[in-house]
């Protein structure tokens, strides 16, 4: 059986043509979206972010203020 035209069309992409179309991750975003996170002190609501007075814990384990 010969060759045909087509023979070489595959169902897959190779690593060099994934990053040429932007399909890998950039390290640096995701180096400085992690620089730009800080944890939130334990002494602070996780809605308004400000210290609580009067702290409620639900189930999940966020504490909020009462009122």
């Amino acid at each position: 059986m010969g060759k045909k035209q087509h023979q070489k069309d595959k169902l897959y992409l190779t690593t060099s043509e994934w990053k040429s179309i932007g399909g890998h991750k950039d390290d640096t975003g995701t180096r400085l979206q992690r620089a730009q996170f800080k944890r939130l002190p334990i002494n602070h609501c996780s809605l308004s972010l400000l210290p609580f007075e009067d702290p409620v814990c639900a189930r999940s384990g966020e504490i909020f203020e009462l009122t």
